[in-house]
């Protein structure tokens, strides 16, 4: 139980971490930079902290974290499951894999409604994004029955 709260806790700081790189690191110079001079350093902080990729990170995070809260308030309910392991597994995966959905969707309506959306991204927008993306996939994380049933009202889906 302990190394689950430990675990919980690290990707709580760690999507403060990523969450921090996508508010306070321009990446512009940095991708312009990369194009003259190879570096991977450079690229991975560009990975971390560009917009597009930091919100998918920031996703996957809440929605692992989701799951895993889910996973430790079930564990204080019922002390007591041999079926545990394999189920817990697939929970944090299935918590991460629905934050993602949730990103891919805002990706994509993004792209619907502008040409180029992460262009000239101002602070204030990275916040309501970043912070409004990983409550939608923490609980999808959380309750995975809330994606599902989102996409049944989507038709066809």
């Amino acid at each position: 139980m302990l190394t689950r709260i430990f675990f919980a806790l690290l990707v709580v700081v760690i999507w403060l971490v990523v969450f921090c790189l996508g508010a306070f690191i321009n990446t512009n110079p940095l991708r312009q930079g990369l194009q003259e001079n190879f570096n991977i350093g450079d690229l991975l902080l560009i990975l971390l902290a560009w917009i597009p990729t930091n919100i998918a990170f920031l996703s996957i995070l809440a929605g692992l974290m989701g799951a895993l809260c889910r996973g430790l308030l079930r564990k204080v309910e019922e002390e007591s499951d041999l079926t545990g392991a394999a189920k817990k597994k697939n929970r944090a995966l299935g918590g991460s894999i629905a934050g993602f959905m949730f990103y891919m969707a805002f990706m994509a309506g993004a792209f619907v409604m502008m040409d180029q959306p992460f262009t000239n991204t101002t602070e204030a927008q990275y916040y309501r994004i970043a912070g409004s993306i990983s409550f939608i996939s923490f609980i999808a994380g959380f309750r995975p029955d809330t994606l599902r049933h989102i996409l049944d009202r989507i038709p066809g889906f």
